[in-house]
Protein backbone atom coordinates (compact mmCIF):
# COMPACT_ATOMS: atom_id res chain seq x y z
CA UNK A 1 0.00 0.00 0.00
CA UNK A 2 1.47 2.95 -0.94
CA UNK A 3 1.92 5.60 2.09
CA UNK A 4 1.66 9.04 2.43
CA UNK A 5 3.32 11.58 4.87
CA UNK A 6 2.09 15.39 5.81
CA UNK A 7 4.98 17.08 6.21
CA UNK A 8 4.20 20.33 8.49
CA UNK A 9 5.50 22.23 10.77
CA UNK A 10 2.29 24.42 11.58
CA UNK A 11 0.35 21.45 12.92
CA UNK A 12 -1.95 20.64 16.08
CA UNK A 13 -1.39 21.49 18.69
CA UNK A 14 -0.73 24.52 16.92
CA UNK A 15 -3.81 26.11 15.90
CA UNK A 16 -4.63 28.69 12.91
CA UNK A 17 -5.50 28.21 9.01
CA UNK A 18 -2.55 25.81 7.91
CA UNK A 19 -3.07 23.53 10.68
CA UNK A 20 -6.37 22.67 10.12
CA UNK A 21 -6.07 22.09 6.79
CA UNK A 22 -3.29 19.73 7.41
CA UNK A 23 -5.45 18.21 9.60
CA UNK A 24 -8.53 18.22 7.02
CA UNK A 25 -6.27 15.98 4.71
CA UNK A 26 -5.07 13.54 6.94
CA UNK A 27 -8.42 12.65 7.90
CA UNK A 28 -9.51 12.50 4.51
CA UNK A 29 -6.45 9.94 3.70
CA UNK A 30 -7.55 8.29 6.46
CA UNK A 31 -10.87 7.74 5.98
CA UNK A 32 -9.96 6.82 2.26
CA UNK A 33 -7.79 3.81 4.06
CA UNK A 34 -4.67 5.25 3.04
CA UNK A 35 -1.26 4.86 4.87
CA UNK A 36 -0.68 7.88 6.49
CA UNK A 37 1.24 9.24 9.11
CA UNK A 38 3.16 13.17 10.07
CA UNK A 39 6.46 14.75 10.38
CA UNK A 40 6.33 17.63 12.63
CA UNK A 41 7.87 19.54 15.52
CA UNK A 42 7.10 19.22 19.21
CA UNK A 43 5.32 21.48 20.62
CA UNK A 44 4.26 22.13 24.33
CA UNK A 45 0.73 24.18 24.42
CA UNK A 46 -1.78 24.60 27.68
CA UNK A 47 -4.42 24.51 25.31
CA UNK A 48 -4.75 23.77 21.15
CA UNK A 49 -5.96 21.85 18.40
CA UNK A 50 -6.15 18.08 18.86
CA UNK A 51 -4.21 15.96 16.12
CA UNK A 52 -5.99 12.85 14.14
CA UNK A 53 -4.95 9.39 15.43
CA UNK A 54 -2.12 8.40 13.27
CA UNK A 55 1.57 7.94 13.62
CA UNK A 56 3.51 11.18 14.15
CA UNK A 57 7.29 11.47 14.20
CA UNK A 58 7.99 14.57 15.51
CA UNK A 59 11.56 16.55 15.62
CA UNK A 60 12.58 19.66 18.46
CA UNK A 61 11.14 22.75 17.73
CA UNK A 62 14.67 24.71 17.86
CA UNK A 63 15.60 25.54 14.59
CA UNK A 64 18.53 23.98 12.61
CA UNK A 65 18.17 20.93 14.44
CA UNK A 66 14.78 20.22 13.50
CA UNK A 67 15.98 20.64 9.83
CA UNK A 68 18.67 18.18 10.03
CA UNK A 69 16.03 15.57 12.08
CA UNK A 70 13.92 16.04 9.27
CA UNK A 71 15.93 15.23 6.53
CA UNK A 72 17.28 12.48 8.05
CA UNK A 73 13.41 11.23 8.51
CA UNK A 74 12.39 12.09 4.78
CA UNK A 75 15.97 10.10 3.51
CA UNK A 76 14.68 6.93 5.15
CA UNK A 77 11.10 7.05 3.76
CA UNK A 78 10.59 4.46 0.85
CA UNK A 79 10.89 6.02 -2.76
CA UNK A 80 7.23 5.73 -3.31
CA UNK A 81 6.06 7.34 -0.17
CA UNK A 82 4.26 10.39 -1.39
CA UNK A 83 5.03 13.55 0.92
CA UNK A 84 2.97 16.62 1.27
CA UNK A 85 4.35 19.87 2.70
CA UNK A 86 2.13 22.40 4.26
CA UNK A 87 4.97 25.00 2.25
CA UNK A 88 7.66 25.16 -0.47
CA UNK A 89 10.00 26.87 2.11
CA UNK A 90 11.63 24.67 4.15
CA UNK A 91 9.44 21.52 4.60
CA UNK A 92 9.83 21.09 -0.20
CA UNK A 93 13.03 22.09 -0.36
CA UNK A 94 14.34 19.80 2.93
CA UNK A 95 12.18 17.13 0.63
CA UNK A 96 14.05 17.86 -2.39
CA UNK A 97 17.63 17.45 -0.66
CA UNK A 98 16.49 14.29 1.11
CA UNK A 99 15.64 12.58 -2.19
CA UNK A 100 11.99 12.22 -2.31
CA UNK A 101 10.27 11.91 -5.42
CA UNK A 102 6.51 11.99 -5.00
CA UNK A 103 6.34 15.91 -3.65
CA UNK A 104 3.11 17.59 -2.98
CA UNK A 105 3.40 21.32 -2.29
CA UNK A 106 0.38 23.47 -0.73
CA UNK A 107 0.11 26.59 -2.12
CA UNK A 108 -1.49 29.89 -0.18
CA UNK A 109 -0.78 32.88 -1.75
CA UNK A 110 1.73 35.70 -0.15
CA UNK A 111 4.11 32.64 0.24
CA UNK A 112 4.22 32.07 -3.65
CA UNK A 113 4.50 35.86 -4.73
CA UNK A 114 8.15 37.36 -6.32
CA UNK A 115 7.58 40.39 -4.23
CA UNK A 116 9.97 43.37 -4.67
CA UNK A 117 13.12 42.74 -7.28
CA UNK A 118 15.53 42.14 -4.48
CA UNK A 119 18.42 40.24 -4.53
CA UNK A 120 17.18 38.00 -1.95
CA UNK A 121 13.77 38.07 -3.54
CA UNK A 122 15.29 36.92 -6.84
CA UNK A 123 17.14 34.01 -5.51
CA UNK A 124 13.89 32.99 -3.87
CA UNK A 125 12.00 33.46 -6.92
CA UNK A 126 14.33 30.82 -8.84
CA UNK A 127 14.77 28.07 -6.12
CA UNK A 128 10.81 28.12 -5.62
CA UNK A 129 10.54 27.90 -9.76
CA UNK A 130 12.74 24.92 -9.24
CA UNK A 131 11.08 23.21 -6.36
CA UNK A 132 6.87 23.87 -7.93
CA UNK A 133 7.88 22.49 -11.04
CA UNK A 134 9.61 19.25 -9.83
CA UNK A 135 6.90 18.95 -7.82
CA UNK A 136 4.02 15.83 -8.85
CA UNK A 137 1.36 18.44 -7.67
CA UNK A 138 0.76 21.97 -6.44
CA UNK A 139 -2.52 22.01 -4.68
CA UNK A 140 -3.45 25.85 -4.28
CA UNK A 141 -6.20 27.54 -2.14
CA UNK A 142 -8.19 29.73 -4.95
CA UNK A 143 -7.64 30.50 -8.42
CA UNK A 144 -5.83 33.20 -7.65
CA UNK A 145 -3.07 31.44 -6.17
CA UNK A 146 -2.59 28.87 -8.97
CA UNK A 147 -2.40 31.83 -11.46
CA UNK A 148 0.91 33.10 -9.81
CA UNK A 149 2.09 30.05 -9.04
CA UNK A 150 1.87 29.44 -12.95
CA UNK A 151 3.51 33.18 -13.40
CA UNK A 152 6.98 31.92 -11.24
CA UNK A 153 6.70 28.16 -12.63
CA UNK A 154 4.54 27.89 -15.71
CA UNK A 155 5.49 24.27 -15.95
CA UNK A 156 4.52 23.56 -12.38
CA UNK A 157 1.39 20.62 -12.15
CA UNK A 158 -1.55 22.70 -10.28
CA UNK A 159 -4.95 22.16 -9.16
CA UNK A 160 -6.88 24.70 -7.10
CA UNK A 161 -8.97 23.67 -4.59
CA UNK A 162 -10.78 26.28 -2.35
CA UNK A 163 -10.20 25.59 2.00
CA UNK A 164 -13.10 24.64 4.22
CA UNK A 165 -14.26 25.39 7.93
CA UNK A 166 -15.47 23.86 10.65
CA UNK A 167 -18.78 23.79 10.82
CA UNK A 168 -19.39 22.73 13.75
CA UNK A 169 -17.41 25.55 15.56
CA UNK A 170 -18.63 27.98 13.29
CA UNK A 171 -22.21 27.93 13.30
CA UNK A 172 -25.53 30.39 13.54
CA UNK A 173 -26.03 32.10 16.84
CA UNK A 174 -29.43 30.85 18.53
CA UNK A 175 -29.70 33.87 21.18
CA UNK A 176 -27.53 37.14 19.68
CA UNK A 177 -28.32 39.61 22.23
CA UNK A 178 -27.21 36.74 25.06
CA UNK A 179 -23.76 36.85 23.36
CA UNK A 180 -23.68 40.86 23.20
CA UNK A 181 -24.29 41.36 26.63
CA UNK A 182 -21.55 38.64 27.26
CA UNK A 183 -18.78 40.27 24.58
CA UNK A 184 -20.01 44.15 25.51
CA UNK A 185 -21.17 44.90 22.00
CA UNK A 186 -23.86 47.30 21.82
CA UNK A 187 -27.46 45.73 21.45
CA UNK A 188 -28.96 48.20 19.33
CA UNK A 189 -27.30 49.09 16.30
CA UNK A 190 -26.05 47.28 13.33
CA UNK A 191 -22.96 46.13 13.41
CA UNK A 192 -19.99 45.27 11.11
CA UNK A 193 -16.74 43.22 11.75
CA UNK A 194 -13.53 43.31 10.70
CA UNK A 195 -11.45 40.11 12.44
CA UNK A 196 -7.59 40.06 11.18
CA UNK A 197 -3.86 41.56 11.92
CA UNK A 198 -3.97 45.48 11.31
CA UNK A 199 -1.69 46.09 8.88
CA UNK A 200 -2.43 48.35 5.83
CA UNK A 201 -2.47 46.00 3.12
CA UNK A 202 -5.84 44.77 4.96
CA UNK A 203 -7.78 48.62 4.19
CA UNK A 204 -9.68 48.96 7.35
CA UNK A 205 -8.92 52.29 6.45
CA UNK A 206 -11.57 51.52 3.37
CA UNK A 207 -14.39 50.98 6.06
CA UNK A 208 -13.44 53.76 7.98
CA UNK A 209 -14.24 55.77 5.01
CA UNK A 210 -17.41 54.25 4.16
CA UNK A 211 -18.47 55.11 7.23
CA UNK A 212 -17.57 59.18 6.88
CA UNK A 213 -20.10 58.52 3.06
CA UNK A 214 -22.89 58.08 5.35
CA UNK A 215 -25.33 60.50 6.94
CA UNK A 216 -25.28 60.63 10.64
CA UNK A 217 -28.59 59.21 10.83
CA UNK A 218 -27.95 56.26 9.34
CA UNK A 219 -24.08 56.17 11.10
CA UNK A 220 -25.58 55.96 14.33
CA UNK A 221 -27.14 53.28 14.03
CA UNK A 222 -24.32 51.42 13.13
CA UNK A 223 -20.75 50.07 15.21
CA UNK A 224 -18.07 49.02 13.41
CA UNK A 225 -16.04 46.45 15.89
CA UNK A 226 -12.24 45.90 14.87
CA UNK A 227 -10.42 42.65 16.34
CA UNK A 228 -7.28 42.15 15.71
CA UNK A 229 -3.60 44.54 16.49
CA UNK A 230 -1.48 45.54 14.83
CA UNK A 231 1.05 48.26 13.58
CA UNK A 232 -1.12 50.19 11.58
CA UNK A 233 -3.66 51.12 14.36
CA UNK A 234 -2.69 53.89 15.49
CA UNK A 235 -2.59 55.54 12.25
CA UNK A 236 -6.32 54.33 11.68
CA UNK A 237 -7.64 55.31 14.78
CA UNK A 238 -6.16 58.90 13.53
CA UNK A 239 -8.30 58.49 10.64
CA UNK A 240 -11.62 57.67 12.01
CA UNK A 241 -11.01 60.93 14.57
CA UNK A 242 -10.22 63.48 11.19
CA UNK A 243 -13.15 62.13 9.88
CA UNK A 244 -15.35 62.33 12.73
CA UNK A 245 -16.55 58.36 12.98
CA UNK A 246 -14.37 57.33 16.09
CA UNK A 247 -17.75 56.82 18.38
CA UNK A 248 -18.66 54.71 15.34
CA UNK A 249 -16.21 52.63 15.95
CA UNK A 250 -15.34 49.25 18.76
CA UNK A 251 -11.60 48.49 18.70
CA UNK A 252 -11.34 45.45 20.28
CA UNK A 253 -7.66 44.46 19.86
CA UNK A 254 -6.55 40.71 20.32
CA UNK A 255 -9.26 38.45 20.62
CA UNK A 256 -9.09 34.70 21.36
CA UNK A 257 -9.74 31.91 18.91
CA UNK A 258 -11.99 30.37 21.35
CA UNK A 259 -13.81 33.64 21.68
CA UNK A 260 -14.42 34.27 17.46
CA UNK A 261 -16.94 32.19 17.00
CA UNK A 262 -18.90 33.88 19.70
CA UNK A 263 -17.99 37.37 17.47
CA UNK A 264 -18.91 36.14 14.33
CA UNK A 265 -21.81 35.13 16.02
CA UNK A 266 -23.02 38.02 17.31
CA UNK A 267 -22.74 40.68 14.75
CA UNK A 268 -25.01 41.55 11.56
CA UNK A 269 -21.82 41.86 8.58
CA UNK A 270 -18.29 40.93 8.19
CA UNK A 271 -16.36 42.90 6.23
CA UNK A 272 -12.47 42.75 5.00
CA UNK A 273 -11.58 44.93 1.79
CA UNK A 274 -7.81 43.41 1.80
CA UNK A 275 -5.63 44.85 -1.24
CA UNK A 276 -3.73 42.96 -3.25
CA UNK A 277 0.51 44.88 -2.33
CA UNK A 278 2.86 42.53 -4.88
CA UNK A 279 5.87 44.22 -3.96
CA UNK A 280 5.35 43.76 -0.53
CA UNK A 281 4.05 40.13 -1.15
CA UNK A 282 0.84 41.14 0.88
CA UNK A 283 -2.32 39.59 -0.67
CA UNK A 284 -5.58 37.13 0.40
CA UNK A 285 -4.80 34.19 -0.90
CA UNK A 286 -8.29 32.88 0.17
CA UNK A 287 -9.42 34.49 3.26
CA UNK A 288 -10.63 31.92 5.59
CA UNK A 289 -12.16 34.51 8.09
CA UNK A 290 -14.67 34.79 5.25
CA UNK A 291 -15.71 31.52 5.85
CA UNK A 292 -15.78 31.69 9.04
CA UNK A 293 -18.76 34.45 9.40
CA UNK A 294 -20.65 32.95 6.65
CA UNK A 295 -20.78 29.73 8.85
CA UNK A 296 -22.34 31.63 11.54
CA UNK A 297 -24.91 33.03 9.02
CA UNK A 298 -23.16 36.49 8.54
CA UNK A 299 -23.43 37.73 5.29
CA UNK A 300 -19.45 38.63 4.07
CA UNK A 301 -18.18 41.54 2.32
CA UNK A 302 -14.72 41.47 0.78
CA UNK A 303 -12.32 43.16 -2.06
CA UNK A 304 -12.45 41.57 -5.43
CA UNK A 305 -8.76 40.48 -5.22
CA UNK A 306 -6.75 37.98 -4.32
CA UNK A 307 -8.29 35.03 -3.64
CA UNK A 308 -11.35 36.78 -1.96
CA UNK A 309 -13.84 35.52 -5.00
CA UNK A 310 -13.24 31.66 -4.07
CA UNK A 311 -14.27 32.23 -0.73
CA UNK A 312 -16.81 34.99 -1.28
CA UNK A 313 -19.90 34.21 -4.03
CA UNK A 314 -21.49 37.13 -5.22
CA UNK A 315 -24.84 37.27 -3.93
CA UNK A 316 -25.02 33.77 -2.54
CA UNK A 317 -24.16 34.72 1.25
CA UNK A 318 -21.54 38.17 0.29
CA UNK A 319 -20.80 40.60 -1.88
CA UNK A 320 -17.78 41.60 -3.91
CA UNK A 321 -16.57 45.44 -3.98
CA UNK A 322 -13.27 46.96 -6.86
CA UNK A 323 -10.96 48.04 -4.76
CA UNK A 324 -10.58 50.51 -2.14
CA UNK A 325 -14.48 51.38 -3.50
CA UNK A 326 -15.40 52.76 -0.12
CA UNK A 327 -18.31 54.63 -1.80
CA UNK A 328 -19.76 51.14 -3.10
CA UNK A 329 -19.14 50.10 0.16
CA UNK A 330 -21.07 53.16 1.89
CA UNK A 331 -24.20 51.47 0.39
CA UNK A 332 -24.03 48.09 1.54
CA UNK A 333 -23.73 49.71 4.94
CA UNK A 334 -26.80 52.28 4.19
CA UNK A 335 -28.89 49.18 3.37
CA UNK A 336 -27.61 47.48 6.06
CA UNK A 337 -29.58 49.74 8.50
CA UNK A 338 -32.76 50.32 5.65
CA UNK A 339 -32.93 46.96 4.77
CA UNK A 340 -31.56 44.44 7.67
CA UNK A 341 -34.22 41.56 6.18
CA UNK A 342 -31.94 41.64 3.13
CA UNK A 343 -28.55 40.51 5.39
CA UNK A 344 -30.69 38.19 7.53
CA UNK A 345 -31.25 36.31 3.82
CA UNK A 346 -28.00 36.52 2.86
CA UNK A 347 -26.64 35.37 5.75
CA UNK A 348 -28.98 31.91 5.40
CA UNK A 349 -27.78 31.28 2.04
CA UNK A 350 -23.93 32.13 3.28
CA UNK A 351 -24.70 28.77 6.04
CA UNK A 352 -26.48 26.56 3.35
CA UNK A 353 -23.42 27.04 0.83
CA UNK A 354 -21.03 26.20 3.57
CA UNK A 355 -22.76 23.24 4.43
CA UNK A 356 -23.38 21.69 0.88
CA UNK A 357 -19.60 22.88 -0.23
CA UNK A 358 -17.56 24.50 1.72
CA UNK A 359 -16.11 22.03 4.96
CA UNK A 360 -13.26 20.87 5.68
CA UNK A 361 -14.59 17.67 4.77
CA UNK A 362 -15.15 19.12 1.49
CA UNK A 363 -11.40 20.15 1.21
CA UNK A 364 -10.29 16.90 2.65
CA UNK A 365 -11.80 14.70 0.48
CA UNK A 366 -11.01 16.79 -3.04
CA UNK A 367 -7.71 17.32 -1.54
CA UNK A 368 -7.45 13.41 -1.33
CA UNK A 369 -8.70 12.62 -4.74
CA UNK A 370 -6.35 15.13 -6.10
CA UNK A 371 -3.20 12.41 -4.44
CA UNK A 372 -5.16 9.29 -5.95
CA UNK A 373 -3.69 10.63 -9.66
CA UNK A 374 0.06 10.59 -8.20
Amino acid sequence: MKKYVMFSYDYPPLEGGISRLCVAIVEALKQQGKAVEVLTVNRTLETGFVAPDVPEYRVTFKRGQRELLSWQRLRKLDTDTVVITDVWHPEAVLCKLAGVKNLVVLAHGNDVMKGAPTIKNRVLTFLRKRILESARLVICNSQYTEEVVKQTAPKANTVAIPLGVDEQLFKPATDKTLLRRELNLPLDKKLVLTTSRVNAYKAHDVIIKALAQLPDSVRDQLQYVVAGRGDYLPELKRLAENLDVAQAINWLGFVADDQLPKLYQSVDLFALCTREEKAQKAVEGFGLVFLEAQACGIPAIGSNQGGIPDAIKQGNGGWLIERDDHIELSRYLASLVSEPERFVMEGQKARLRVEKEATWQHYGEKVADALNGI
